[in-house]
């Protein structure tokens, strides 16, 4: 069973989005070998052209010999568009391979001093628990291109 950072996570009351992903957490939790650590909301900000950039990637896993995996979960409803696969937050439509390609970029900054700017092995999945491509010719480039295109 692998180690969940934070603890406390079991006695949290979600709902929605929030509760496939503690569902995840679980089975992560259970799933995963004693050896790895599971960290559960990771949130990151920096500044990019006097802007306060932010994110967050929903699971960070860790081996002992640092070798790091992000899980990123898009439960819900998503869009395939001629740009890509796309999330829809209170109105407003996002690409999920640019937030996905902005933490990774930004982690892999943050992380390199830890590492002694060693190459660091990262690698990262996105999951959709919810959701079915349409779409057969998807190209991994841009996670999902559109149907809709051809």
């Amino acid at each position: 069973m692998a180690t969940v950072v934070p603890s406390g996570w079991r006695e949290l009351d979600v709902a929605g989005a929030a509760l496939r992903e503690i569902e995840t957490l679980a089975i992560l939790e259970a799933g995963l070998p004693d050896a790895l650590t599971v960290f559960h909301g990771v949130h990151w900000t920096r500044i990019d052209r006097g802007y306060a950039v932010f994110g967050e990637i929903d699971f960070v896993i860790v081996s002992p010999g640092a070798r790091v995996l992000l899980v990123e979960q898009k439960s819900g409803f998503l869009s395939e568009t001629s740009e890509g696969l796309v999330k829809k937050y209170e109105g407003r439509e996002k690409l999920v391979a640019t937030q996905l390609a902005r933490t990774l970029d930004t982690l892999r900054r943050r992380l390199a001093p830890i590492a002694r700017n060693a190459p660091l092995a990262i690698d990262y999945l996105l999951y959709c628990p919810d959701y079915t491509v349409r779409c057969q010719n998807v190209r991994a480039g841009s996670l999902v291109r559109s149907c809709n295109s051809r």
